[in-house]
């Protein structure tokens, strides 16, 4: 039988995770925390199959959940980490999510990431490798297999359909390709999203065409003959930009939608319709992580809202 750690405030995802599993004819023993201190006391207690978690509990959100359990510290307790879908409103950038080494997952998904929990090498950037000579797609390859997962096409409209398959986090795109060529395919995929992450690789390293290039929307220019240093280091400082700029859109996508839920909350305050107000607050909760102030912070709150 498996064993599940649940990190849930409420009772309701662990009533929601045995429902789904006994449809499903499965069954578990769960174990419920409510706080940080409780998730790590049970890991180091007794060795779970997976850890379930809300957006955030009483004293942490996923982000910091997740840095904690993968710690060095806790290396001996160490257990896959999948966030409920159900359980938040905003939707969390994959490349992100890889980056702290958890996967967003819905409850039709339990059956099967307890039969294949996922492992580090799972939250691995992909690349794609859009390259039609050999020899250069494989030193690519070796050079990089450490740290990507790697898919390695060798001409362009094969390359564009891998990629609109995958949406791999980083490309690799030669310029002289069969077919498409690589400006078009360029042109091809920021036509359907504007954020990938390109590098593109070319013998025709003049100004004029670099310019062209990065105009067109190519994250980088990597001119041939390169070093496998100069690849190791663009690409690392590609993915970290991509970072960067997808927890920027993730950070104003939270800030417009709680915009949105404290306008609705003022509608049912107004009207006083205390059970929408209600429901409205539990949205906001599951948005933003609402950690209780410490004492000092407290009284000051309430201080600062005193009637004089």
């Amino acid at each position: 039988m498996n064993k599940i750690l649940v990190a849930s405030c409420f009772y309701e995802l662990p009533i929601k995770i045995e429902q789904h599993l006994k449809k499903m004819g499965l069954s578990a023993e769960l174990t419920v925390a409510q706080s940080a201190d409780e998730v790590l006391h049970a890991l180091s207690e007794v060795h779970y199959d997976g850890l379930f978690s809300e957006y955030a509990i009483n004293d942490i959100d996923i982000w910091k959940l997740s840095a904690l359990v993968q710690s060095s510290r806790f290396n001996d307790y160490a257990v896959p980490l999948y966030l409920v879908q159900e359980s938040f409103e905003t939707e969390i950038p994959l490349i992100l999510s890889n980056e702290y080494q958890f996967n967003v997952i819905a409850l039709e998904q339990l059956p099967e990431v307890l039969k294949k929990p996922s492992i580090p090498d799972d939250f691995k950037p992909t690349l794609l490798v859009i390259e039609d000579e050999p020899d250069a797609a494989n030193i690519a390859f070796h050079a990089l297999e450490g740290s990507y997962i790697i898919d390695i096409v060798r001409d362009g409209q094969a390359g564009y359909q891998k990629w609109l398959e995958q949406r791999h986090d980083l490309i690799l795109l030669d310029l002289m390709l069969p077919g498409l060529s690589g400006d078009q395919v360029l042109a091809k995929i920021l036509a359907v999203d504007s954020d990938q992450s390109v590098i593109v690789v070319t013998a025709f390293s003049d100004i004029e065409n670099h310019k062209k290039l990065m105009i067109n929307g190519a994250n980088e220019f990597l001119a041939k003959p390169y070093t496998l240093l100069d690849l190791r280091r663009l690409c690392q400082f590609v993915c970290s930009r991509a970072k960067l700029v997808s927890e920027i859109h993730y950070r104003e996508d939270k800030l417009k939608q709680l915009s949105h839920q404290f306008w609705l909350w003022d509608q049912c305050v107004s009207k006083q319709d205390s059970v929408s107000s209600e429901r409205v607050r539990q949205r906001i909760q599951s948005i933003i992580s609402v950690i209780p102030p410490g004492d000092d912070e407290q009284l000051e709150l309430l201080q600062s809202v005193a009637l004089r």
